[in-house]
């Protein structure tokens, strides 16, 4: 049996190739009718006025560009990445946390696509659940990895834990205060989740035994998320790459380079025993007690 990796491969490809023939084709017409306030992105902005702004307002957007299919070509296709990632996990594990994250990451794929095709304030918020969703599942399969967690019953309730904390948090990210501190913003979430993942991955180290695909697994992620942070802060208002006509986007760099660094994590699991690599061929081999 070949490999999770390249069963997805073999799925996204048709998408892949059908999201950029939308993308190189990208037909005007108004599909998408309203437009949220600008946010974290500028591909969809004008050059010219993003050059003379000097505070982000609805003018910045580019009426040619909003007056397509998808607004935002290059954020939307790059979202295959993840798409990409949670099928190759899915079809690859054995264990219900395992699968959650995969369900996770194919959510924020398809999600984040949509919301970067219609700039719509409503797939923004699935945006942002997913990227919860998928963060707290992998700190779930992370930690459970380093400290030899296992059972369907632990699986069942530590799945269900993940996705009923990250909805509410997505949905009431600018609600909780603190001193005037947003404690769920997405920003602190994403930095906070890293953060506890990295520590999660050096813990698996003595699971792994420093195995080689532990070490790719590690050098993958401390290549990859650095870039994916990169990406995704220069892209915004008075970023190094806020270039609404770069050839390739900062944001982009965000989804391409945050999927791989997904991988690369859930890689460095895997090498514990935990579960099985999304690289691994042939039957489904034991793994820890589920």
């Amino acid at each position: 049996m070949t490999s999770g990796a390249i069963r997805a491969f073999w799925i996204c490809l048709p998408l892949l190739l059908v999201a950029t023939g939308l993308a190189v084709w990208n037909p005007a017409g108004d599909f998408w009718g309203s437009v949220e306030p600008p946010k974290a992105q500028c591909e969809a902005y004008s050059t010219s006025r993003l050059r003379a702004a000097k505070v982000l307002t609805p003018e910045i957007y580019d009426p040619q560009k909003l007056d397509r299919l998808l607004r935002e070509p290059q954020n939307t296709v790059s979202n295959l990445a993840y798409v990409f990632v949670g099928l190759a996990v899915l079809l690859s594990s054995r264990r219900q946390i395992s699968r959650s994250f995969g369900v996770a990451g194919v959510f924020l794929g398809l999600g984040s696509g949509i919301y970067h095709a219609s700039l719509l304030p409503e797939w923004r918020m699935i945006d942002i659940l997913g990227v919860y969703v998928v963060l707290f599942s992998l700190l779930i399969v992370g930690y459970a990895a380093a400290f030899r967690l296992a059972g369907r019953q632990f699986d069942f309730a530590a799945t269900v834990a993940a996705w009923l904390a990250a909805v509410p948090a997505g949905i009431h990210r600018n609600d909780l205060r603190i001193a005037g501190f947003k404690l769920l913003d997405s920003t602190y979430v994403v930095v906070a989740a890293v953060s506890l993942g990295v520590v999660s991955v050096l813990l698996c180290w003595r699971h792994a035994r420093g195995s080689r695909r532990y070490l790719l697994g590690v050098i993958a992620l401390i290549l990859a998320a650095p870039i994916a942070f990169f990406g995704g802060l220069a892209d915004r208002f008075g970023g190094l790459l806020a270039n609404p006509e770069a050839l390739i986007q900062g944001h982009t760099l965000w989804h391409a380079f945050g999927a791989a660094a997904m991988l690369a994590a859930y890689e460095a699991f895997a090498a514990t025993g935990f579960d099985r690599s999304v690289f691994e061929r042939g039957p489904q081999r034991p793994t820890m007690k589920s």
